[in-house]
């Protein structure tokens, strides 16, 4: 494919701005409550709350003391940042709540954090090192790779160890791992992507016109080349029939081929095994050669790279585990958390939406804290209890009784709609319904 020249550039990246600026609007006005006419009646700001189930919050007072140390590793750095500093801002954040709540005990939250330059060695290097400094307790990194290079310090040493995005589920880490981000544990390690293509599946089938073909193209990425397998074995039993499937190098910007082998295919779906700005990419080479897709489900896509798209991308679907317009999102405590996102993203330059990256960084602190609020500053009693215990968390209640500790399957399915993120699947969490006409 010939490279987006720079005006084209130039407009997605305004595109993006324009969005991001649509989707903080949104975030910031989802407490409040339209009138038949379609303005928007203004309601207080969230009071303060604490963050989690069973914690007192002394608002006002100050926490003394010797700090509890939270530490961890985050790639602030390298080909990860992007995503990570998105963990790094929720860390921040929570650490500010907690003592904004008197602390825990009347002790101050300390979080230390040191950079592992997106790299795996760097990454166990850094809880050694955090580990031999004796912090009290750990936060888990971002991404499968470093999770699991981070798992065995962090083991050896006997700490707990909660995860936002480990992405390789089914490699064992052992009962002192709490993942925020669940798939399903309560069967076959082979099949913890099964239950969340059944939720694809019957998304598209809640429609009454599910796809009769698919076309798929994956990254060569743990996550989504599990994600794919699943979803195509889940299909075809569906008889739906496979037009084609295209495995491409991690990193990959140009889809000119793969988009004219779609085109040429032209499935009911498309799905894209993607990350990051993989969807933004497909879709200029869409552009390129004219071709407009009936439907797309993109697995694992950076919201910014969505709302960059606009128009293009209305109908597209895609995995969640958190959405503001659901009713995962009507609560006290994640209304709280969307106010001071909304700072925290203004202060940092982060994409201004809680989607799955940011939820699962908030549940995975709120695991972490429940296990302090019950069980006290103490390892080996947080890992009995929370392997013991269900855990009440901003994308739902968790439990940590199957396979590596995961629980059963979180994964929700969000679709774009005006412009906006709409979470359409499961019902019982659903903001809307889905709209799917391939």
């Amino acid at each position: 494919m010939t490279p987006i020249p720079t005006t084209r550039r130039a407009l997605l990246r305004h595109r993006a701005q324009l969005s991001a600026g649509a989707a903080l609007l949104l975030v910031t006005s989802a407490c409040g409550s339209s009138d038949s006419e379609g303005s928007t009646t203004a309601v207080p700001d969230a009071k303060i709350v604490a963050p989690v189930a069973g914690m007192t919050c002394n608002e006002g007072t100050k926490p003394t003391g010797d700090p509890i140390v939270v530490g961890g590793s985050l790639s602030l750095t390298g080909p990860l940042s992007e995503t990570a500093k998105v963990h790094e801002g929720v860390a921040e954040l929570v650490t500010k709540w907690v003592n904004d709540c008197g602390g825990i005990d009347g002790r101050p939250l300390k979080w230390d954090v040191l950079d592992d330059q997106s790299t795996p060695a760097q990454v166990a290097s850094n809880y050694e090192r955090l580990i031999g400094e004796h912090v009290d307790l750990v936060m888990g990194p971002y991404g499968g790779a470093n999770t699991l290079a981070a798992a065995g310090p962090v083991t050896q040493a006997g700490y707990a160890f909660p995860t936002h995005t480990n992405g390789a589920p089914q490699e064992l880490i052992g009962e002192n791992h709490f993942p925020a981000w669940q798939f399903d544990g309560t069967g076959d390690k082979e099949h913890m992507f099964d239950a969340g293509a059944t939720t694809l599946w019957d998304a598209l089938k809640s429609s009454g016109n599910p796809p009769k073909s698919v076309f798929y193209a994956t990254a060569k990425f743990p996550t989504t080349l599990s994600l794919a397998a699943a979803a195509k074995s889940r299909f075809e039993k569906e008889g739906v029939k496979t037009t084609g499937d295209v495995e491409y190098e991690f990193g990959t910007t140009d889809f000119s081929s793969i988009a004219l082998r779609i085109s040429q295919a032209d499935p009911d779906l498309v799905y894209l095994g993607g990350l990051g700005a993989d969807t933004t990419y497909l879709y200029d080479a869409f552009d390129s050669i004219g071709y407009t897709p009936r439907s797309v489900f993109a697995a694992l896509p950076s919201p910014a790279s969505l709302a960059g798209l606009d128009d293009e991308v209305n109908g597209l679907l895609t995995l969640s585990i958190f959405e503001t317009d659901s009713a995962l999102g009507d609560t006290d405590i994640a209304r709280y958390f969307g106010k001071q996102y909304d700072e925290v993203a203004k202060d940092d330059d982060l994409f201004p939406l809680i989607e799955t990256q940011a939820a699962a960084s908030f549940a995975a602190w709120q695991i972490l804290l429940t296990g302090v609020v019950n069980a006290g500053v103490d390892n080996k009693a947080i890992i009995a209890w929370l392997n013991s215990n269900s855990v009440d968390t901003i994308a739902g209640s968790l439990k940590f009784d199957g396979y590596n500790n995961y629980g059963g399957d979180i994964n929700r399915v969000t679709q774009i709609q005006d412009g906006k993120r709409v979470l359409v699947w499961p019902k019982d969490v659903a903001g809307g319904t889905i709209d799917y006409k391939p």
